[in-house]
């Protein structure tokens, strides 16, 4: 049987009310034997039947899938017909756990909505079932549908879930389930390289571990805090980090036996990756190696054995680095980020071993790999506006409706006649003008949206990996011969294309998260420098196109407002003056407060001296319709959407984004939020 390491969440709390978790372990085989035995000789009926086939499925559970599974059927069958709702939702809980064990991610998934239905059941039986062993009931199967999707790299979707277990926990203020929640939470931003939101979420689960005391809690953020210093390759912070958390599970090896795998593997990391110390990481990829021969964790075993065949690879054994790699890939193949770089070492073997069907081969893996896992992070968002298109749609049809009923109804009202009639008949006339207007409107934006939505997908996205690919299949086929230069001016063409993949990327996510009302404002007051952290990439980005990026920001500017919102906004004005500006340019980021008779107004402002734009232009600079984008001063592509998102977001602070412009002179993109004072 396969199995998958994943972040459950333990509900810990509140267990006892609960039939579902609540069984006596300690005496399970002589209970299992027991009530077979009532089973074969007085069988009873009804509730008491359901029971006892409730306590058998839960009896097999870590002894026999095949008999757990057989019994929690059973038990849903006696449960049907007297709608005994608390034993068919265990029954089809446990069939959903033993689904999801055997890698049937389907069918559990089916198995765990059944759950929920007959959950809901429940509550028209407040009597019989307290609320307190419903919502447990709610946070157990939330919590495991995210686990589901964690392991098939839904990563969306698995923090809904977890999510929705969250606010369970915080309702009963379960601080251990808290933590866990928000520990889930923060490793799916952290499979999905969120960096930022990770951080937030750790941070949480670590403000709950340090309440809490419980050193294992608080050292298991210490992994995750190292790997996303390795991230922002802070070495010395990875490898503290890494460090603490390896020296504490070897202390509780008897029952830290995977944690400890995973440190080392990370330990590996740091030392190959930030300190180029091929010996120190293969000390302990060896160790991690002995551990996975007696402990089953085909993901962990995948991760060593994509770093000894980098090791292998560094040393120029291309024969050892290619049998690796093919080991790692049998043995598990459920993380894209580690399956991508095993492909990207299986072609570089293949190259340095003259085998060009096989490179070619792993080359295409790689590409539609990468695609699809792209693919994955915004499908979610897609499907949300998708939803949202057929909703307004039918809205307006309803509408539509409506507007036949008025004009019906005014038709009989035309036939008692009258001076008095016809004012009223104008009045109906004038609404169902205003009516049809607003349905023209509605159906033009909607009509707009799905245009601009349908043109990335078709061309915007499609442009940046076919160039990528072209580019790559040309270095694959002349990289030997070509020059130091000549190679650097393609990488950096590839780097160009992923650059804007990835803000295209994130201003499509940001987009559908506002058409959708997922984006929640969260205002909160903290200090404006601190959005520096998140624009190290655009920083980058100037300086290899020569443009200069001055800062004008107090150090201690306070603001208040969402800082997630606020980050996205100025990430994305600042990339556009980046692309506008030429080479020898030069950006600016300022922020200046002034009191006003609301209080303190603080003014934020990205400003450039670029290519500016007519009056035209600015006219249209907001409108979706008008496909308003263009390439930048380089060559720069966008899809115009990033704009459109920095409005709504600014609009929910209450301000506007204003936008001030030259042609050859420049452009200036400035708004308003509300100070912030010290507590």
């Amino acid at each position: 049987m396969k199995t998958t390491k994943c972040f459950v969440i333990l509900t810990v709390w509140a267990l006892a009310p609960c039939t579902l978790l609540a069984q006596d372990y300690d005496h399970r085989n002589r209970r299992v034997d027991s009530l077979e035995q009532v089973l074969a000789t007085h069988p009873p009926e009804g509730v008491k039947l359901a029971s006892i086939y409730n306590n058998l499925m839960m009896g097999y559970l870590e002894i026999d899938i095949e008999k757990s599974m057989l019994y929690a059927r059973k038990c849903v069958a006696a449960s049907i017909p007297i709608n005994e709702w608390e034993h068919m939702g265990n029954g089809y809980y446990v069939l959903g756990m033993n689904h999801e064990r055997i890698s049937q991610f389907d069918s559990a998934m089916v198995y765990y909505h059944k759950t929920l239905e007959t959950t809901e059941q429940m509550k028209n039986f407040p009597r019989k079932y307290g609320e307190v062993d419903i919502d447990l009931k709610y946070s157990i199967v939330y919590g495991a549908m995210g686990n589901v999707y964690n392991t098939q790299g839904k990563y969306y979707e698995a923090i809904e879930y977890y999510n929705r277990a969250l606010k369970i926990f915080e309702k009963y203020n379960g601080k251990v389930n808290q933590c866990i929640a928000y520990n889930n939470i923060g490793y799916m931003y952290l499979s999905m390289e969120n960096w930022h939101q990770a951080a937030i979420n750790f941070s949480k689960s670590d403000s709950l571990a340090l309440v809490l005391g419980d050193s294992l809690y608080i050292v298991g953020t210490k992994i995750h805090w190292s790997r996303l210093s390795l991230h922002s390759k802070e070495y010395a912070k990875a490898l503290q980090n890494a460090e603490i958390a390896y020296d504490y599970y070897l202390l509780h090896s008897d029952e830290e036996g995977v944690r400890i795998v995973e440190a080392l593997n990370l330990l590996s990391e740091i030392y190959l990756e930030g300190y180029g110390d091929v010996t120190r990481a293969e000390e302990y990829l060896r160790k991690t190696l002995e551990m996975l021969d007696i402990l089953d964790i085909p993901r962990e075993k995948a991760i060593s054995l994509r770093l000894l065949s980098t090791i292998y690879l560094k040393r120029g054994q291309w024969r050892q680095a290619e049998q690796t790699a093919l080991q790692a890939l049998v043995t598990d193949e459920s993380e894209p980020a580690n399956t991508l770089v095993l492909y990207e070492i299986l072609a570089k073997a293949y190259a340095k071993l003259g085998d060009s069907n096989k490179l070619w081969a792993y080359i295409d893996k790689h590409n539609a790999l990468q695609s699809s896992w792209a693919t994955k992070h915004y499908q979610s968002s897609i499907r949300e506006m998708e939803v949202k298109y057929e909703t307004e749609k039918k809205n307006v049809e309803i509408e539509r409706q409506q507007n036949v009923i008025v004009r019906q109804n005014t038709s009989r009202l035309m036939m008692v006649g009258g001076i008095a009639l016809c004012g009223v008949i104008l009045i109906l006339l004038w609404v169902l003008l205003r009516l049809r207007i607003r349905r023209n409107h509605a159906l033009a934006q909607m009509n707009a949206t799905k245009d601009k939505f349908f043109s990335i997908i078709s061309h915007d996205l499609k442009n940046p990996a076919i160039a990528q690919r072209d580019s790559l299949r040309l270095l694959a086929q002349n990289g030997s011969r070509w020059d130091v230069d000549k190679l650097a001016a393609y990488y950096y063409q590839l780097l160009q294309s992923a650059e804007e993949q990835v803000e295209l990327l994130y201003n499509l996510l940001g987009w559908a998260q506002v058409q959708t009302g997922h984006m929640t404002f969260t205002p909160e007051t903290f200090i404006l420098a601190d959005l520096l952290t998140d624009i190290g990439l655009i920083c980058r980005i100037a300086q290899n196109k020569g443009v200069a990026f001055e800062t004008q920001i107090p150090p201690h500017t306070l603001v208040t407002g969402d800082p997630n919102m606020l980050a996205i906004v100025v990430r994305n004005l600042l990339t556009n003056a980046v692309k506008f500006t030429p080479t020898g340019g030069m950006v600016t980021f300022s922020a200046s407060s002034h009191n006003t008779n609301k209080g303190v107004t603080t003014t934020i402002a990205i400003s450039d001296t670029g290519v500016g734009m007519s009056s035209q232009q600015l006219q249209n600079l907001f409108r979706i319709d008008l496909h308003p984008s263009s390439r930048g001063t380089a060559g720069e592509q966008g899809s115009g959407l990033g704009l459109i998102v920095c409005k709504e977001l600014v609009e929910k602070h209450g301000s506007t984004l204003h936008a001030e412009s030259e042609e050859g002179k420049g452009s200036r993109f400035w708004f308003e939020v509300k100070g912030g004072e010290k507590k």
